[in-house]
């Protein structure tokens, strides 16, 4: 598989990941069912896509950096479609993740 080909697969990860974290807000509790449904078939979904792209991405820097993306996209989904509020301290920790993430996608000259 190609380095291309796994990014894609990692970026569409990332995107089912956001649809059932976005799914599991509506489910109350897992007592609706069309929410319930779509989150388990969104987070189905992103694990083959994050499974796949594990064939060329390094296990350690791909779930670091799925995670770090992902806390980042769900506060901005939480303040534009919830109306959740962040604070300061919020916008600082997520900056510290950005930070991090690009930290681990930096290759070092050997």
């Amino acid at each position: 598989m190609s380095k291309k080909r796994a990014y894609i697969y990692f970026a569409l990860c990332i995107f089912f990941e956001q649809l059932g974290n976005l799914a599991i807000s509506y489910t109350d509790g897992f007592s609706k069912l069309l929410p319930s449904i779509l989150c388990v078939l969104f987070y189905g979904i992103c694990y083959f896509f994050f499974a796949k792209s594990l064939k060329v991405i390094n296990l350690a820097v791909g779930f670091a950096v799925w995670s770090g993306v992902s806390i980042i996209v769900v506060a901005c989904i939480s303040v534009i479609l919830l109306h959740s509020n962040l604070n300061w301290a919020d916008f600082v920790g997520m900056g510290i993740i950005l930070i991090g993430i690009i930290g681990m996608n930096v290759k070092g000259e050997a």
